[in-house]
């Protein structure tokens, strides 16, 4: 059951919920209210229904921190170090995030796209085990790298590609103003050529000027994850012909979101939409063979509205992800707390404002499942 505690801030008494982010009150509740519904002299309990209740009271189970499956994972886990209550919490299809700005976030905001690294560091530790490897073809200023070094119960190894040096830079600049936080390789460079390089098993050099050897054995990971562009960049969307002219007088019309280099291979200058799609797809084959068999591969994304017409990002990405051989297998709707809204559609027609992103998790299909 749960407890109550005393809010400091407000001296009201509060429910204190276990780490699955519900309260084992509520969990008990259901699961006593559904036995009623079906212990009625007219009810009969279907092997389903029983199947049901069966499942509800392993809810409530997993609900008590006294339980011993709150103590150590499952015996069978071969995916993670997660406790029964944390494992079943993270397949919820919607996540909700306020994470505070942490390891030098005022360095990594300039990246208009950087990703707490506690989420990744959610990601990493649902995926992995500790001490399994990580890859991160589009790293930015290092969020997934960051996250590799603080997951728990204890750290994992992680090599990020990015092709800005402006970013990998701030990821330098980070680990100097945070010397408690374990180094990782980034290496700086376009993520096609890098990958092919570690599939060839030659050596590549790291930022820090450290020789990376890749030979078949390192050169596989146990999950990749990546923040890729959404799409190409335009310089104002969303907006109508007049964007300009209201971003001049309105806050909330303004917007610094543009992350992309002035490299060529950068995805974001890339001419069309399909040609974004095409490189992806390219990302995705060499990923296929750098993921070992069995293990799982998580892309970031946020779907566009461009040109006066919706475009799901997502879907087109987890297509051809699945034409390389990768299978999907599901989608987290992550909104991050603090998200702007602005009118661009106000007031003539609806226009969304895209507040969530999609966690794409796909798999390669092998052994384990």
């Amino acid at each position: 059951m749960a407890t109550f505690e005393t809010d400091k801030r407000t001296g009201k008494s509060k429910s204190k919920t276990n780490s699955n982010g519900h309260g084992s009150d509520l969990q008990a509740t259901i699961f006593h209210e559904f036995i009623l519904d079906n212990s009625s002299d007219n009810a009969t309990m279907t092997p389903l229904t029983t199947e049901i209740a069966d499942e509800l009271q392993n809810i409530v189970s997993l609900a008590e921190p006294d339980q011993a499956t709150d103590e150590n994972p499952h015996p069978k886990n071969t995916l993670n170090d997660m406790t029964g209550n944390r494992f079943l919490y993270f397949t919820k299809s919607v996540l909700s995030t306020s994470y505070p700005s942490e390891y030098s976030h005022n360095l990594r905001k300039k990246h208009g796209a950087n990703k707490p690294p506690q989420l990744m560091a959610l990601l990493i530790e649902f995926f992995t085990k500790t001490g399994m490897k990580v890859l991160d073809p589009f790293a930015g200023v290092g969020g997934t790298l960051i996250g590799a070094s603080i997951a728990k119960p204890g750290s994992r190894k992680c090599v990020g590609i990015e092709i800005s040096q402006e970013w990998t830079d701030i990821y330098a600049r980070v680990l100097k103003d945070n010397p408690d936080l374990l180094p990782q390789t980034m290496i700086q460079g376009d993520c096609i050529e890098i990958m092919d390089r570690l599939l060839s098993n030659d050596s590549v050099i790291a930022i820090d000027g450290h020789e990376v050897h890749v030979n078949e054995e390192k050169a596989t990971f146990d999950f990749i994850v990546m923040d890729p562009p959404y799409n190409i960049h335009l310089e104002q969307t969303m907006s109508g012909d007049g964007g300009k002219r209201y971003a001049e007088k309105y806050y909330n019309r303004r917007s610094d979101y543009n992350m992309r280099s002035t490299k060529e291979r950068d995805f974001a200058n890339l001419s069309t939409y399909d040609d974004y799609l095409d490189a992806m797809g390219e990302v995705f084959e060499r990923c296929f063979h750098l993921l070992r068999p069995g293990r799982y591969m998580a892309i970031i994304v946020r779907n566009a509205y461009q040109k006066s017409e919706y475009m799901f990002t997502h879907v087109d990405l987890a297509r051809r992800a699945k034409s390389v051989g990768f299978v999907p297998k599901g989608e987290i709707i992550w909104y991050q707390a603090g998200t702007k809204l602005r009118p661009y559609g106000y007031p003539y027609s609806y226009v969304p404002n895209i507040a969530h992103q999609y966690i794409v998790i796909l798999q390669h299909p092998g052994v384990h499942e």
